[in-house]
C-alpha cells in the first residue's frame, strides 16, 4: 500500500515537471532518493523538495512535452506499479524481485497494454 500511495504522490508531483526533462530509468542500486524542483542552472538544494522515495523503491519517468508516465518498484518487491497523466488507473506488473523492471519507454497510457493489469 506504501508503494502505492508514493507512486500516486509522484504523479501527481510530476504533473507541474513534466516538461522539463526526458526521462529517468528505474534503478534498483540508488534507492530513496529525492527529488527537487530545480530550475536549469540552478542547485537542486536550493529548490523546492518535490517528493522522496522510501529506501529500497525505484522510480521511473518518462516525460515530453504532452505528458508523462511514472512506473515505481521495490528492490524486493514482486509487482512494479505505474500510472500516466491520461489514465485514472494505477496498473501493476509482475516483477522478479531485485531485477528492475524497464522503465518508461513513452509517455502515455500506451505502456500499459500487454502484461500490465488494471487496479
Amino acid at each position: 500500500m506504501k508503494k502505492i500511495v508514493i507512486l500516486i504522490a509522484f504523479s501527481l508531483f510530476a504533473v507541474s515537471s513534466a516538461f522539463a526533462g526526458d526521462s529517468l530509468t528505474i534503478s534498483l542500486t540508488t534507492t530513496g532518493l529525492s527529488v527537487y524542483g530545480a530550475k536549469t542552472g540552478t542547485a537542486a538544494t536550493t529548490s523546492p523538495l518535490i517528493g522522496k522515495t522510501s529506501t529500497g523503491v525505484g522510480i521511473g519517468m518518462k516525460t515530453a512535452s504532452t505528458g508523462y508516465s511514472v512506473v515505481s518498484q521495490h528492490k524486493n518487491g514482486t509487482k512494479a506499479f505505474g500510472s500516466s497523466f491520461d489514465s485514472t488507473s494505477i496498473y501493476s506488473i509482475d516483477v522478479v524481485a531485485g531485477t528492475a523492471t524497464t522503465g518508461p519507454t513513452t509517455a502515455d497510457s500506451a505502456l500499459y497494454t500487454g502484461s500490465w493489469t488494471s487496479m
